[in-house]
């Protein structure tokens, strides 16, 4: 067993240095420069049930500098329950260039709600972010600039945690990094596997073209990484990475263990339905090399041996990674929370990993399967 264990980390250890070559690869990618056109952009976020984070939308999306008569905001309500149609209404007249839409009866869940605001929209590109998202005036500046290039026909910016006090939050910071990370790598690779609908800009024709979020719509999660794997098909090269710090968008960090738990199942059962061999190939090895580290930490406690060098190697590449993630992002290297992911990952990932194949969550007041 411990030979098997070695051979597996082994070649996570490889991975983790083809990951940090596209890492690289990415981040020398040459940026796009303003030019002369500045084409026309819908902003389209499903609401469900948001009237603790919806202002704070509402605001950066009153502060937006970009030319007026060339974007849109379409907020689609997804059957709210609480004051959130109430508290955009109050907003949106101060906001001439958005409006609100209510999702009709008979259509529920995310996916609904962002069909129905892009059917409604009337620019070729369609940004998409989420209510609890907080972004730079020049985020559509930003995004704009990459679409001048004919070949664009999705582009996945990267989304920070916001850094609260609480260890559980600092924790959530570091491991979502490497997420952003992998994300970006991913597309350096001309392979990506990943992307964050909070933070997501595509052509309204290409979406049209791959027909959408058709197919998948019974799932809760996966409005981003299903489309994008569409698009990715049909275009190979045509998702590129939006490299600008200033058009990162920050997102809240869960505030229980419970909305983590039920946030995690929800990502995760998702993988089961994805179409991409390399993607749940992926996703496999992953999750055995975890099971391959415990076991050789376990090992290495009670029998050291060469194998610790294995271990301390998977540590300081998954350091060096999240460090040079943190610093696009602007975020420092959290040691502790570094270290503690070490102990508590593995077996945070086996459990959720086991867990979404049965197991039911809750999300926006809805019950899912």
């Amino acid at each position: 067993m411990a030979v098997l264990f070695i051979l597996i980390l082994s070649l996570y250890c490889l991975l983790l240095l083809v990951f940090l070559l596209g890492w690289i690869m990415i981040r020398r990618q040459s940026m796009p420069v303003i030019g002369t056109l500045t084409p026309g952009i819908s902003v389209v976020v499903a609401v469900r049930n948001e009237e603790e984070n919806i202002q704070t939308l509402l605001h950066d999306l009153s502060a937006i500098v970009y030319p007026a008569g060339k974007f849109e905001v379409i907020i689609v309500n997804d059957h709210s329950i609480d004051a959130t149609t109430e508290k955009v209404k109050a907003r949106i007249g101060n906001l001439s260039t958005a409006r609100l839409l209510d999702l009709p009866e008979g259509r529920e869940g995310k996916k609904e709600a962002l069909r129905f605001g892009i059917e409604a929209a009337q620019f070729e590109i369609i940004a998409t972010t989420d209510a609890d998202c907080q972004f730079s005036k020049n985020w559509l500046t930003c995004l704009s600039l990459y679409f001048e290039q004919d070949e664009t026909k999705m582009l996945v910016g990267a989304v920070k945690l916001i850094a609260a006090p609480s260890f559980f939050s600092r924790l959530q910071v570091t491991e979502f990094a490497s997420l952003v990370g992998s994300t970006a790598a991913a597309i350096g690779l001309r392979h990506p596997i990943m992307c964050n609908g909070a933070n997501l800009a595509f052509l309204k024709s290409a979406f049209n073209e791959v027909q959408g979020y058709d197919g998948n719509l019974q799932i809760a999660s996966g409005d981003d990484e299903f489309l994008m794997r569409k698009i990715n098909r049909r275009y190979p090269g045509g998702i590129k990475f939006l490299n600008y710090y200033e058009a990162v968008v920050s997102s809240q960090a869960q505030k229980s263990i419970q909305d983590f738990i039920h946030q995690r199942l929800r990502w995760a059962g998702k993988w089961k339905h994805n179409t991409d061999s390399m993607t749940q190939l992926l996703a496999v090895f992953i999750f055995t090399s975890h099971i391959a580290f415990a076991g050789l930490v376990i090992r290495n406690f009670f029998w050291p041996d060469i194998t610790l060098a294995l271990v301390i190697a998977k540590l300081f590449l998954e350091g060096v990674f999240i460090f040079w993630v943190g610093r696009f992002l602007d975020r420092r290297f959290d040691i502790l929370a570094f270290l503690t992911l070490q102990i508590i990952y593995p077996v945070y990932v086996i459990t959720i990993g086991v867990f979404s194949l049965f197991s039911p969550y809750r999300w926006k007041n809805r019950n899912y399967k």
